[in-house]
């Protein structure tokens, strides 16, 4: 308790205006800079991760089975009857996909291709997702589609214009004779009918109709299998690798982004990396402030040590004061990005400028793992950087004794 009232007092001479309480003030500023900017872009790393994770589960199946080589694979009507059968299962269906051009007026670009059977959009969460008009897919005498957020607002698609529809093109896979024919493309027209919250551009549409697009008249590029809530899916990954052997690969939700996870996992360590660095250097003040203080403090320790302190305690003084100023400039910065976070999250006071994005601000999220780790680490810093002032502060106590 008496270091504690004597680091305390040192602590409240900041108050005077000299050198040490100086490079202690800017010690103090350089910790609440640099854990409030750390707090503040880890948030904004975790709200890019919960963001991307929230949309691909609205679009992705529990479970997608892949061909381990080429683009489509042919599973038989057994091993669809067969997995259709496995217990916990609530739905097996194919699914086939690629890029093809879209046009809708005087706007074209590229699109990714998702077409599934009927019963697909009525078991996946997609439609959840619905950001304008109604999820509705058939195939007929005037097929339609439901299109990705992002085409809807970079072709400014209407969904009350009847007489203007969606133009699908895929080259024909049939050898081409006459490259100036205008018959080299297989082509649909679909009317829109809404718009799903996701900024991938993306058509959903029948099977049918896909495969009249993508010239496949079997197969699929995958199949998308969804289980029931209270199913095992480990349990449920073993029987169908049973089923279809080894010449698959079955992705869950997060193994099929599983790249793209471990990129911002790794980036967000590396940030965290560099800041915790600028933090470290941050710290010379304290280290230089600290020094300065065992000199200024003398003849504090010599009359501490006539009335029987020991000298190892002058080292703990030394420390308990960095520790304090070190928690003057953390505590704070903590709460200063806790606050802007929270306005961020509430207001979206900063926008990412992208006008055909589905996300208009910058999406944060605090987690307490972040907290603690910044935490850690501002203190570990601090506690290197008084290694060598709180051994001079023992060793001039010896001295002097």
């Amino acid at each position: 308790m008496l270091i504690f009232r004597i680091s305390l007092r040192y602590l409240m001479a900041l108050r005077k205006a000299s050198t040490v309480q100086i490079l202690s003030v800017l010690s103090v500023f350089g910790v609440f800079l640099g854990s409030m900017a750390m707090l503040i872009v880890l948030s904004a790393f975790n709200g890019f991760e919960s963001l991307l994770k929230k949309v691909y589960h609205y679009q992705d199946p529990d479970f997608r089975v892949l061909p381990n080589k080429g683009s489509t694979f042919f599973p038989s009507e057994q091993q669809f009857k067969e997995l259709r059968a496995i217990e916990g299962i609530a739905g097996v269906y194919s699914v086939i996909s690629d890029k093809a051009s879209l046009q809708y007026g005087d706007g074209q670009m590229v699109v990714d291709v998702f077409a599934a059977e009927p019963g697909y959009f009525k078991i996946c969460r997609i439609d959840t997702a619905i950001q304008a008009g109604s999820f509705e897919v058939r195939d007929g005498e005037l097929s339609t589609a439901v299109i990705s957020e992002g085409i809807r607002q970079a072709l400014q698609v209407s969904f009350q214009d009847a007489f203007t529809l969606l133009k699908l093109s895929y080259p024909k896979r049939s050898k081409i004779l006459k490259p100036g024919s205008g018959k080299i493309f297989n082509s649909v027209a679909l009317k829109p009918m809404g718009s799903v919250g996701m900024d991938e551009n993306r058509v959903y549409t029948s099977l049918e109709t896909g495969r009249r697009l993508l010239d496949r008249k079997s197969g699929a590029s995958f199949l998308d299998i969804f289980i029931q809530a209270d199913a095992d899916p480990e349990e449920v990954r073993k029987s169908i690798a049973s089923i279809l052997g080894s010449e698959v690969l079955i992705k869950n939700e997060y193994q099929l982004h599983e790249d793209l996870f471990k990129v911002m996992e790794i980036e967000k360590l590396f940030v965290f990396l560099a800041l915790g660095f600028i933090i470290l250097i941050s710290t010379f003040n304290l280290f230089v402030s600290s020094s300065m203080m065992v000199l200024n403090k003398q003849k504090d320790f010599t009359i501490l040590s006539a009335l029987g302190m020991e000298t190892s305690q002058f080292a703990l003084i030394v420390r308990t004061n960095g520790l304090l100023l070190t928690l003057l400039g953390l505590i704070p910065g903590l709460l200063m990005a806790t606050c802007l976070c929270v306005i961020q999250i509430q207001y979206g006071i900063v926008p990412l400028g992208m006008s055909t994005t589905l996300v208009k601000d910058y999406p944060v999220e605090l987690r307490w793992g972040d907290f603690l780790a910044i935490t850690s680490w501002v203190i570990l810093a601090a506690m290197i950087s008084l290694q060598v002032p709180a051994r001079r502060a023992s060793a001039s106590g010896q001295l002097r004794a």
